[in-house]
């Protein structure tokens, strides 16, 4: 995020009950609903440049992804959804920055252990 959107100030992690991490066919993670699931995750403050950036980065435009508010926290918060969320394999080096983020923000390690459950399928 710092790289891509420079302006964007983490607000912190943040667990979202009745999701699921998912890597889809397109080698990125998701998260699709799963009511006893949950997500451990980071929120973020973007500004409308931010919003711009990743929204071309996520390829909207080609409906790779597309963007959805929901509440987390009881706030709501914009996510990037994968249009196509059948199962893949994460992308080389993809899954393991992901966990690496996780990790240094000190997310429960059960959850880490999930993340890297999905190491298994590359």
């Amino acid at each position: 995020m710092a790289r891509r959107c420079p302006a964007a100030r983490e607000i912190g992690t943040a667990v979202l009950p009745g999701w699921r991490f998912l890597v889809a066919s397109g080698g990125y993670s998701t998260i699709v609903p799963d009511e006893p699931a949950r997500v451990v995750g980071v929120l973020w403050s973007l500004t409308p440049a931010c919003e711009r950036t990743l929204d071309e980065f996520e390829e909207i435009d080609r409906g790779l992804f597309r963007r959805e508010s929901i509440i987390v926290a009881g706030e709501p918060a914009l996510v990037y959804l994968a249009t196509d969320t059948a199962p893949g394999c994460p992308r080389i080096g993809y899954l393991e920055a992901v966990i690496a983020a996780g990790q240094a923000r000190g997310f429960p390690e059960d959850y880490i252990e999930e993340l890297r459950g999905w190491l298994n399928r590359a």
